[in-house]
């Protein structure tokens, strides 16, 4: 099967009253889904939507919004998700780049896009996702087989999806993703982690996000599985709909996660049903490792590394015991892709001990750039490795030890500094919940090394002693010259940390 609809009329022939998707009101078996992922289909198509033609959305998590990943699927339109958290300008600027035929929203986002309408010079046409499923009329008995005569056969490597990427150095690119692309991945999660028709999750991360359509929307669906939908995450809302759905699977960004652990209470709660419980985007503490693993006794605990471009993972930690026997490890190398280091000069190095900047070649990895052939050329080798633009070195068992971003380095007197390093120092403190670590421009030493932290709960961190603290671990040119205490690190949507803003802001 090369594409994602295909998988669920799999299973709409097979079990067509099986579950697929709820939100807590309303229901759909996987008959249900196919038919209305055609019934979209067929409307797309009369608002002059053809194939190659994108369809962008701007909407949170809803049923009518996985049912139309699954009609673009069908017919060759490409699915643009577009960050429901930009400016209108920006998001102006998204739809230009983009070129959508057609922009389709939701009641919560109308204002945004509105906004950004006016701004906007191309001819489209524009809908609630609502609109569009409730338009579309009573579909006929149509076989798939005659609609994909009539919107031509969509291959392994027909574009599916653009997702703009989280643009935490630099503009956002457009990452072209193949069908090809989102099933190899769905092959990669039922393989690993036992997904299957048995398997429940939550999908409360942002759509917008590959995180929301590669770890649990399309793999889940593939397996035949069934998926919970909260619209936008929201801690008691998150929480009712664990306690109502009672899933097995759960994916939240680490972000999420420190807001669920921070919450009071949280470490009494139990849900026993969940058995696999993930994070992504950073690493999260121990303490929280520890309070998730005791609100979620049944569950193997794991998180992984990733990025759009690798259609998520390409590294992963699959079971909590892995995680604590590899302390400080991202997790192990992932079933079908191959992996290198490179130098800072590009040569590739004889083993995978490093340090070096990760590159991987796997049928997951992205087509390229969405008119960018630039960046394009400077993600993908010729002969199609990724370089992630990652420090790793790999220990003797095969599991990664993630040493930071290849352009996250502070540079300052002739000194490389790894902000990961110092941060993961600095979170260390008692007083510190978060950290990061950036460098601004200085005269005599190039750049200066600063970093901004989070009070943990309860504690009023005092910036000298965190560089005393740091002082005692770190050699000096490590230790921050200046340490700023901040209510919170900017974030873009998938949770990582905006460096650029604090450079620019020099808290």
């Amino acid at each position: 099967m090369v594409n994602i609809y295909q998988t669920a009329a799999f299973h709409a022939q097979r079990r067509p009253d099986a579950a697929a998707l709820d939100d807590g009101e309303r229901r759909l078996g996987f008959g249900g889904l196919t038919d209305l992922a055609r019934r979209q289909a067929d409307r797309l198509e009369a608002l002059g939507a053809g194939r190659g033609e994108r369809v962008a959305v701007v909407a949170n998590g809803s049923i009518d919004y996985v049912a139309l990943y699954h009609a673009t699927a069908l017919t060759g339109f490409i699915l643009v998700p577009l960050n429901t958290r930009l400016t209108p300008t920006e998001l102006a600027w998204a739809l230009g780049h983009a070129d959508p035929r057609v922009v389709l929203h939701d009641d919560a986002n109308a204002a945004l896009v509105e906004a950004a309408r006016a701004l906007d010079t191309g001819g489209r046409e524009w809908l609630t996702v609502a609109a569009l499923s409730k338009e579309a009329g009573p579909q006929d008995e149509e076989t798939d087989d005659a609609l994909r005569r009539r919107f031509g056969a969509v291959e392994a490597d027909t574009p599916a999806l653009i997702v703009y990427t989280s643009g935490t150095t630099s503009l956002p690119k457009g990452a072209v993703l193949t069908h090809g692309n989102l099933v190899w991945n769905a092959v990669n999660y039922q393989v690993e982690l036992g997904i299957g028709e048995e398997t429940s999750a939550l999908l409360a991360t942002p759509l917008f996000h590959i995180g929301g359509f590669g770890v649990l929307n399309g793999p889940v669906l593939y397996g035949g599985g069934s998926l919970r939908v909260v619209p936008r995450f929201e801690t008691e809302a998150v929480l009712r709909a664990i306690g109502e759905a009672q899933p097995t699977h759960l994916f939240l960004l680490s972000a999420m996660w420190v807001t669920l652990t921070d919450r009071p209470g949280f470490a009494e709660l139990r849900f026993p049903s969940v058995r696999y419980v993930q994070t992504a985007a950073s690493p999260l503490s121990e303490q929280r490792q520890a309070a998730i693993r005791r609100v979620f006794p049944n569950a193997e605990f794991g998180w992984g590394f990733g990025m759009t471009e690798s259609c998520v993972t390409t590294i992963k930690n699959r079971f909590t015991a892995e995680i604590l026997a590899h302390p400080g490890s991202v997790g192990h190398v992932w079933r079908h892709v191959a992996y290198r280091l490179a130098d800072e000069e590009g040569r590739i190095l004889p083993d995978l001990t490093g340090p070096g900047e990760l590159q991987v070649k796997a049928p997951t990895v992205f087509a390229g750039y969405w008119n960018d052939p630039e960046a394009t050329a400077a993600a993908l080798s010729a002969d199609g490795w990724l370089r992630t633009g990652d420090l790793f070195r790999f220990d003797p068992d095969g599991f990664a030890h993630f040493i930071g971003r290849s352009k996250d380095m502070v540079k300052t007197g002739g000194e490389n500094v790894a902000a990961l390093e110092v941060e993961n120092c600095l979170v260390q403190h008692p007083a510190v919940s978060e950290a990061a670590v950036f460098g601004v421009p200085h005269e005599r030493w190039g750049e200066e090394l600063r970093a901004a932290v989070v009070a943990a709960p309860g504690k009023t961190p005092d910036p000298e002693e965190l560089r005393a603290f740091c002082r005692a671990r770190l050699a000096g040119f490590k230790v921050p010259k200046a340490i700023a205490v901040v209510a919170g690190l900017p974030r873009s949507s998938s949770g990582k940390v905006q460096k650029f803003k604090l450079t620019e802001a020099r808290p």
